[in-house]
């Protein structure tokens, strides 16, 4: 009997079934990179090739992946009503113990022996079809459009990097002297079908809820007439082809490097581990690119390097070493790769949700149907090259890649009409993604986006919020629509320091919501937005009576520069009683006023009975406010660790100024005494005739009008420390 509850749900699935569910989704891909390799195209190709295969049968067998397709035909009508988990798990464990025939190879040789590898290979890639319908299906119920880019890319990674560790497993084995080379071969096949079958008990174990479906008169043909009838799914499909097929004829490079330019079977290895590299770094550098400015950009600015490179593939000549060759494969699978998953992306955001695995089916089978006739044209145009590598500047192999550049061709063309909802222009992104700066904001706001440690989400927030970037305004914006995000206020504050003048608007809105969150953080970062609008956002909040608000309004309103607000300020700063708000009009007197009268109030019993820790802090700004050094608040820390290390920080500090070297070891005493109003004595006999510069002139006013009696410890390290700031000035001048 079915659970009530799982039977009313769709057969979309939870956000913890997603969740999940993608983790051994992306163990299966681990799993499966680790498999295809070593039951895969390589392996066969140098099995079929130590068993004397022709070009022709080598076509047929890089093509093999799509062509077993055709069996697609019927997968609907024998599986309908199967959970595709169920039909993708079956299909996995077949196609990994039919390797286990390749046995019979120790004992074959001939044709015979090509004719059994290329049926057990036939036989391991209909049923990786099957299986892959089903897979494709099962990845789109894992993901929503805002995770699209991130499952697709994930995945692709975690395939790639596994199948670069098979790859260099295979170079050992193949590297052993101690193994014939039939031996080392075969050793392959038997690899791949273990960690072939992890991959499908891991499948097994994916959450879904879709069944295989079949619709009476539904079938491939009219499925296939139907998507050619709408503009946008025929040119996705077209880019998914085109791209499958180039998939065809870049396998054709290791017949090329075994055949004509020599290379052994281990060295082989090294090649396709070279190609592997591409494929997982494309993965890695591209996916932000992807999530951001879309599959279109994508496509067409890969494809147009794709030309390039399978045009050097024809030319190419065979007396180059192993590096040339890897070098060449890095880069023109990294370009590849790119627009198989910007196709891959485009072929998800098409595929109808009711009826996947239909749709699926015969994008697999049309692809099937072109492999057929890429294999056997690769095989004929192999041998074609071969005959007219004399006559022509192509190598033995070179007419076999000239399709794929014209293909490459066709993909610029077609990304040229796609419409593609979210992306970029091509412009635009044309603007964007060649800066290395945007490239790096991009990849810190993905990695954002996908981590949960705190001290990392720290640094990278930091990172984006600073940001030269020409796009990180724009991302950060994004995150700034988020009502309570975690990062929003920490980026507020960073727009402060790094100014994003398109984002203006957004913190003036912030700032007049008397219901934002950031609110204040917003009205502070407005201090480095100077213009109209922002002084009349600012002027409005000085009118509330919220307390806290009005003294960051009026902090930003110096910090732009705006003086007629000055007396009101002024009044406020000697009425408040609150440190944050002292602070805040502080700053804002600091920027309004040039005699800088707040300071005589600084040095004034009222301040005194406010208490040290206000003081320390109040004075702390003011050395902070006229940039002198060592910081004040470092001696304030010193004396908290150890009483009287404070005055011990200045007076080593000050001895080139005579009135503090003379009296270094009475203002010691005077400090263990706790004789505080001495020590304003000496200071003030020592500023009695000072004449410092005219910029630090309200701070020597300050001093000379404080009263002794309101003497304490913070405000008395404070006299020292101004004091020696001031004498030090005089003798600069």
């Amino acid at each position: 009997m079915k659970n009530d509850r799982t039977a009313k749900r769709t057969i979309y699935l939870s956000r913890s079934e997603r969740r999940i569910g993608g983790r051994l989704f992306l163990r299966f891909s681990a799993l499966n990179g680790l498999g295809i390799s070593f039951l895969g195209d390589a392996a066969v190709t140098l099995l079929a090739i130590y068993f004397g295969a022709g070009n022709m049968e080598l076509g047929i067998i890089s093509a093999m992946i799509h062509v077993s397709g055709i069996f697609l035909l019927i997968v609907p009508r024998i599986f309908k009503g199967r959970n595709v988990v169920t039909v993708g798990f079956w299909a996995w464990m077949i196609r990994g113990l039919v390797g286990l025939p390749y046995g019979l190879l120790l004992f074959m040789e001939g044709r015979g022996a090509v004719a059994l590898v290329m049926i057990l290979y036939a036989v391991f890639c209909i049923a990786r079809t099957m299986g892959v319908s089903m897979v494709t299906t099962i990845q789109k119920r894992l993901m929503v459009s805002r995770t699209q880019s991130d499952v697709v890319f994930r995945n692709a990674m975690s395939f790639q990097g596994t199948q670069m560790v098979s790859r260099f497993i295979s170079f050992l084995i193949l590297s052993l002297n101690t193994l014939a080379e039939l031996t080392s071969l075969l050793l392959l096949p038997l690899l791949g079908i273990i960690s072939n079958t992890a991959a499908a008990l891991t499948l097994r174990r994916v959450p879904n809820r879709t069944r295989v479906d079949h619709q009476a008169g539904e079938n491939l043909f009219v499925i296939f007439a139907r998507s050619m009838a709408r503009p946008e799914r025929r040119r996705v499909l077209l880019l998914r082809w085109i791209s499958l097929a180039q998939n065809i004829m870049l396998a054709m490079a290791i017949p090329f490097l075994r055949r004509s330019v020599g290379l052994d079977a281990a060295q082989i290895f090294l090649y396709t581990i070279a190609i592997s590299m591409g494929a997982f770094l494309s993965s890695i550098l591209l996916r932000s690119i992807a999530a951001r400015a879309g599959s279109r950009p994508l496509m067409f600015y890969a494809a147009i390097p794709g030309v390039m490179f399978f045009l050097a593939w024809t030319t190419i000549p065979e007396q180059y070493s192993l590096a040339v060759y890897s070098i060449m494969g890095f880069f023109t699978m990294f370009a590849l790769n790119a627009t198989n998953l910007a196709a891959n992306r485009l072929l998800i955001s098409i595929t109808p949700d009711d009826a996947a695995v239909g749709f699926n089916s015969m994008e697999t089978f049309i692809t099937s149907i072109l492999a057929l006739i890429l294999g056997f044209g690769a095989g004929f145009l192999a041998d074609l090259s071969y005959e007219l590598s004399s006559v022509l500047p192509i190598n033995q192999y070179g007419l076999v890649f000239l399709p794929a550049a014209v293909g490459s061709v066709f993909q610029v063309l077609i990304a040229l009409r796609i419409n593609e909802t979210g992306s970029m222009g091509l412009l635009e992104a044309a603007k964007v993604i060649f800066n290395a700066d945007n490239l790096r904001a991009w990849q810190t706001v993905n990695s954002l986006e996908t981590t949960a440690d705190p001290v990392r989400r720290k640094t990278l927030i930091n990172t984006v919020g600073h940001s030269r970037a020409p796009v990180a305004s724009s991302e950060i914006g994004k995150i700034l629509a988020e009502p309570l995000s975690g990062m929003k206020g920490e980026l507020i504050d960073a727009m402060f320091f790094t100014t994003r003048p398109k984002l203006a608007e957004f913190l003036r809105g912030e700032a007049r919501d008397a219901a934002s969150f950031h609110r204040e953080k917003a009205i502070f970062a407005l201090g480095a937005y100077p213009g109209r609008e922002t002084e009349e956002v600012l002027k409005a909040v000085m009118e509330e009576e919220d307390t806290r608000m009005r003294a960051a309004a009026a902090k930003s309103l110096g910090r732009i520069g705006v003086k007629d607000r000055l007396e009101e300020v002024q009044v406020l700063w000697e009425n408040e009683w609150r440190l944050r708000e002292r602070l805040d009009y502080m700053i804002a007197l600091f920027h309004m006023d040039p005699e800088r009268r707040y300071i005589d109030r600084l040095f004034s019993p009222d301040v005194a009975a406010s208490g040290e820790r206000s003081q320390r802090t109040l004075f702390t700004l003011l050395s902070r406010q006229f940039g002198m050094s060592p910081p004040l608040g470092a001696i304030y820390r010193e004396e908290a660790v150890s009483s009287g290390s404070g005055v011990e920080m200045i007076l080593e500090e000050a001895r080139d100024t005579r009135f503090l070297l003379q009296h270094e070891g009475m203002l010691v005493n005077l400090w263990q005494e706790g004789d505080y109003r001495r020590i304003w004595d000496l200071c003030h006999r020592a500023l009695a005739d000072a004449d410092p510069p005219s910029t630090v002139a309200p701070v020597t006013r300050a001093l000379k009008g404080f009263t002794p009696e309101s003497a304490d410890a913070a405000n008395s390290l404070a006299a020292l420390y101004f004091t020696y700031q001031l004498l030090t000035a005089e003798a600069a001048e």
